[in-house]
């Protein structure tokens, strides 16, 4: 991520009211969002545009969140993926976890915590850019 961007953020959500209440709470914090509801049209943004993170659904009508995560990992492999669910079994944060997103979040979810799971994922990812990394820690031994 350029540091001088506003991070961006894609949400795939299918319920529209939820879709729009996210994009407005993460714009309204400064990010850059779009929004779609299907897998078709986030393959399409993905492709198109950089994002910094993909938030998405696991369930979305026809298709799935696993998906979208798949689409993700091959169109912009630096992203982000943060998948969530009203129905987080154990197994299925597993599933998620193991195929690659780096955080689950279960819905209903606060403000608060929807802003920190961001942050997080954000920040880990500024961790592995060698650019953010400490010159200190670039010594020879």
């Amino acid at each position: 991520m350029n540091t001088g961007d506003l991070p961006r953020i894609l949400i795939v959500e299918d319920d529209q009211t939820f879709r729009e209440t996210v994009c407005e709470i993460l714009r309204d914090v400064g990010y850059k969002v779009r929004g779609t509801r299907s897998l078709k049209k986030a393959s399409k943004r993905l492709t198109r545009h950089q994002f910094d993170i993909v938030l998405s659904d696991i369930n979305l009508g026809n298709h799935t969140g696993f998906e979208v995560l798949q689409v993700a990992h091959k169109a912009r492999p630096d992203a982000k993926i943060m998948l969530m669910s009203s129905r987080a079994d154990p197994e299925l944060v597993q599933k998620a976890l193991e195929d690659g997103a780096e955080r689950f979040l279960e819905k209903p979810f606060r403000v608060k915590e929807l802003l920190q799971a961001v942050e997080g994922l954000l920040q880990s990812s500024e961790k592995e850019t060698p650019a953010a990394s400490d010159p200190s820690e670039r010594r020879d031994k």
